[in-house]
């Protein structure tokens, strides 16, 4: 059978052949054009994700490294020109990371995929900040009795300076990694995936910078002298303290 014979068989005429041509041209077209905004909104909010969270990581990287450098600068006794320089620099980082807090809270809600407080706000700003800013009153503390002449290496002993860098670090470090994780775009929707790697981002986030938080851990003594031969201690033993 010929074609047009075929054509008069299903009895389809030459214009409703042409409307169901532009009928399937138009419908194809406004498929391929949904299809290829969504898939432009997607990759445009994975840039814009992922871009806010390597700025945080920035400046949580910034923030410690010029707190180490000052710390680094007193423990050498390095001379006063330099010390100074060095806090000069920390407090310039200082300000750019408080002017950016309320947009480092956004960018985790929205990594998170919240609308309203994400879950991992209050890590961030109890432990992650909150440290921050026990390593910047240690910082500071310290420099002020270096410019006064007073035993500046003390007093970052005594705020345990050492450990709060490390805990920055760890903690800043899984903190971004996961967020960074979350920036990932997912181009097969209603699959699940996203919501498992957001709860086991939470719990990597809470083992490093919750469980782990130095400034609720116990301070570790130093180990005792040894006493005299033929000698007991008649000290009661000293249970080391929280700090607070």
């Amino acid at each position: 059978m010929s074609g047009r014979g075929l054509l008069r068989y299903a009895r389809l005429t030459r214009r409703q052949l042409i409307i169901f041509a532009f009928a399937s041209a138009v419908i194809n077209g406004i498929i391929t054009a949904s299809v290829g905004a969504w898939l432009a909104q997607t990759y445009s909010t994975y840039q814009a994700r992922r871009a806010a969270i390597e700025t945080i990581a920035h400046l949580v990287y910034e923030r410690r490294a010029r707190a180490g450098m000052v710390a680094s600068s007193i423990r050498r006794d390095a001379e006063l020109e330099e010390v100074r320089h060095r806090k000069q620099a920390y407090d310039e980082a200082y300000v750019d990371w408080n002017k950016n807090v309320m947009l480092n809270l956004f960018a985790i809600r929205e990594a998170a995929g919240d609308l309203n407080v994400s879950s991992l706000e209050p890590v961030f700003e109890d432990h992650l900040i909150a440290a921050m800013a026990d390593q910047d009153r240690c910082v500071t503390k310290a420099y002020d009795a270096r410019i006064a002449n007073q035993d500046a290496k003390r007093v970052l002993e005594d705020c345990r300076m050492a450990e709060l860098h490390q805990y920055v670090l760890d903690c800043g470090a899984t903190f971004t990694n996961e967020l960074y994780k979350l920036t990932e775009p997912a181009f097969v929707p209603f699959t699940g995936q996203f919501a498992k790697t957001k709860a086991l981002a939470e719990t990597r986030i809470r083992n490093y910078c919750v469980e782990k938080d130095v400034r609720t851990a116990p301070a570790v003594a130093g180990p005792a002298a040894p006493l005299p031969p033929g000698t007991t201690s008649s000290v009661a033993p000293v249970t080391a303290k929280t700090s607070p």
